[in-house]
């Protein structure tokens, strides 16, 4: 399991699970029929359905290791965060004496399950043990110094994030990740700061695109544009999506409309472009063309963006008065992601429409 604003979005990338579940198991164990059942139902998004196969897995003796695994991602998508702490520790005692990358990934998914309900001590020994394994692991020290943000210690967490930089020190995403998770956990001033003090020690090395987003993140959005534009005609999805979220930002939702129609036009369809897109058509009122825009989103397939273009959606559909339509959506988004309090609030919503 891999970082990425994880007290902000607290996520599952439950495809990428599947994928590892079915490269060291699924694949390899034809006896595994009802394992491998549940792992697409997962996929589905059919968490229930999941279960479901799931024991029947165990009832044919199949692999328990993986068995228990899939049942702690499961729950995970179903938001029973302590039953999925309890399946991926079964998992892990069913696990063989050598470690595995399956088991570190497993010890990932079970920090996570504590992060969801608050325990960060214990999410803390995890990623702690695991460092003390691999001195090298970006992952853990990434997501140990998330753990230590939520405590309140902000010098122990600055520590880990810098210990990632210089692991990495080319990855500019890193350090704007570590931003956002600063500024989650009420840190977003010292967040500033420390932002600041980089740019000054890389200035020479950064390029106009590295200034324009940490400039961004910075809330400078005149400078960001400024370092920005010369990506209005690339092919730099990343940046493309920053100026275009920039212009969002200074009220120009018609120019940020043509910077994510330029990208568009000359690349590879992008979800994320995509949902933007769709979004700033929402703020202009032009709803079918926002409807379009987010399916288009969906249909290349990218997990990650896949709730956020679902929930818009829905959205789309409800200010242009499809209540009915609005409705059935709803309850399929609901079916797969039954932990989204904002959904359920926006549910009741609609059924008095």
């Amino acid at each position: 399991m891999k970082r990425g604003n994880i007290l902000q979005k607290q996520a599952v990338n439950i495809l990428a699970a599947l994928a590892a579940v079915c490269l060291f198991g699924c694949g390899s164990q034809s006896e595994n029929t009802n394992l491998q059942a549940g792992m697409e139902l997962i996929e589905q998004y059919d968490f229930q359905g999941a279960l479901e196969c799931f024991d029947l897995a165990r009832l044919n003796n199949e692999d328990l290791q993986l068995t228990s695994r899939g049942e702690g991602l499961a729950y995970m998508g179903l938001g029973e965060y302590e039953q999925a702490q309890d399946a991926f520790l079964a998992s892990i005692q069913n696990a063989g004496n050598k470690l595995t990358a399956l088991e570190y990934d497993t010890n990932y998914y079970l920090a996570a399950a504590y992060m969801k309900q608050g325990k960060y001590t214990e999410a803390y020994d995890i990623y702690s043990a695991i460092i003390a394994l691999k001195s090298k692991e970006t992952d853990a020290y990434y997501l140990r110094a998330c753990v230590l943000l939520q405590q309140g210690d902000y010098e122990a967490a600055v520590a880990d994030f810098e210990k990632v930089f210089a692991l990495e020190p080319d990855d500019l995403g890193l350090v704007t990740d570590a931003y956002v998770e600063m500024q989650a956990a009420g840190f977003g001033e010292e967040g500033k700061t420390f932002l600041l003090e980089l740019m000054e020690e890389r200035e020479k090395s950064l390029s106009d695109g590295d200034k324009g987003t940490i400039y961004y993140y910075l809330e400078d959005y005149q400078n960001a544009r400024t370092y920005l534009d010369g990506y209005l005609n690339g092919s730099d999805a990343k940046r493309s999506l920053l100026l275009g979220q920039t212009y969002e930002k200074l009220g120009d939702m018609n120019y940020a409309t043509v910077v994510y129609q330029t990208y568009l036009a000359s690349n590879e369809p992008d979800a994320a472009i995509y949902n933007s897109l769709g979004m700033c058509y929402m703020a202009q009122e032009k709803y079918e063309e926002a409807l379009e825009a987010f399916e288009a989103g969906l249909a290349t397939d990218s997990g990650e963006y896949l709730q956020e273009l679902k929930f818009n959606m829905i959205a789309a559909y409800e200010y242009s008065g499809e209540f009915t339509q609005a409705r059935t959506l709803m309850e399929e988004y609901l079916q797969a992601y039954p932990d989204d309090d904002k959904a359920k609030r926006e549910y009741e919503f609609l059924q008095t429409r």
